[in-house]
């Protein structure tokens, strides 16, 4: 794997933690226009565009579809983890 691959797992880790616990501290954040699980997928989103900024436009995407999708669940795993750790559903 490539480095910007770990560097995206982590990245994925951290905003499903964040995600998670906004989740649990402020219960109400469930019922806003943008429900929580879309918070990982604007975060996979904003990091694959600074990516491809970064990377001077080349062609081709930085990260593959299957590194997508992992990062993706893992988020999405994290923040699940943790709501139901806190209780909330």
């Amino acid at each position: 794997m490539k480095r910007i691959d770990w560097i995206f797992f982590g990245f994925c880790l951290v905003t499903g933690i964040a995600a998670g616990v906004i989740s649990v501290m402020v219960p109400e954040s469930g019922t806003m226009a943008v429900s929580p699980y879309f918070w990982v997928l604007i975060a996979v989103a904003l990091f694959e565009t600074v990516a491809i900024y970064l990377r001077g436009f080349e062609y081709g995407p930085p990260l593959t579809m299957k590194t997508r999708v992992l990062g993706f669940c893992l988020g999405i795993g994290a923040m699940v983890v943790i709501r139901l750790g806190g209780g909330v559903a």
